[in-house]
């Protein structure tokens, strides 16, 4: 069974009013809207309960005009108890809210996500049973994630998936890039495989000069969000990270703002 992801188009951080339900910005809140935004996908990503786990796969992928990527996935829950229905909420890039999409979700062998269509509150078919659920991208921009819950009587568990990555790797270190923004003006930026509990120096250009430090967490990751240095009457420009360690030295580059 084919179910489309729904996607909200949004506005230009910094350049026009934003169409999100989050508060918008002004000079004054600027960085309270950006820690939002970025507390908002971490914590989808750290909804799972104990013993619980979540795996996204990809069925099919094509890619589509300017540099869209159209894709086909399967999810997998293991962990829940038997029985369970989940319901399927979605949170938008730049919203802050979760919208219902999906009732009556069942696990189905191996943890897929089907419509088992048995009963009135399961989704789906009688005529098709258990039909496992294929969650279609269209269109999916660079770095564009996209955010899904699964809320049941028994827990909630989040997931976060991106079909088309902005990413690049140095010797085992990563770093990548994620839009926070529709078009990408807000950026979080993660670095995984670095020494723990350690400085890591990077730059961000265009901007002003020299490295900045961000400390690795106690399993090597790093991760903060970046706005991009505009010049007065800008409304587009490519952003360049990079960590500048002698060990390691990944960087990622990306285009944010108007077509």
């Amino acid at each position: 069974m084919k179910i489309p992801v729904t996607v909200l188009a949004t506005a230009l951080l910094a350049s026009c009013p934003l169409s999100a339900q989050a508060p918008a910005p002004n000079a004054s809140n600027v960085a309270a809207y950006v820690n939002h935004l970025m507390d908002v996908h971490v914590g989808v990503e750290r909804t799972v309960p104990p013993g619980w786990s979540i795996t996204v796969k990809p069925v099919a992928t094509e890619r589509g005009p300017q540099d869209t990527i159209n894709a086909q996935v399967h999810i997998f829950i293991k962990g829940a108890p038997e029985g369970t229905l989940f319901e399927q909420q979605a949170i938008a890039v730049e919203d802050d809210q979760p919208n219902p999409e999906i009732g009556g979700i069942s696990v189905g062998k191996d943890g897929i996500l089907m419509c088992a269509g048995r009963t009135p509150e399961q989704c789906g078919d009688a005529k098709n049973p258990d039909d496992p659920i294929e969650f279609t991208v269209q269109g999916s921009l660079k770095g564009e994630p996209y955010r899904f819950l699964f809320v049941s009587d028994a827990g909630t568990i989040g997931t976060v998936f991106v079909v088309n990555p902005v990413g690049n790797k140095n010797g085992a270190c990563t770093l990548s890039a994620v839009r926070l923004t529709r078009r990408f003006e807000l950026a979080l930026i993660t670095g995984v495989g670095f020494p723990p509990d350690t400085d890591i120096h990077y730059t961000a250009s265009p901007g002003p000069g020299g490295d900045k430090t961000i400390r690795s967490n106690d399993i090597g990751v790093v991760r903060f969000s970046l706005l991009p240095f505009m010049k007065p009457g800008q409304k587009s420009g490519t952003t360049k990270v990079k960590i500048t360690e002698k060990q390691y030295s990944p960087e990622v580059s990306y285009e944010w703002g108007e077509p």
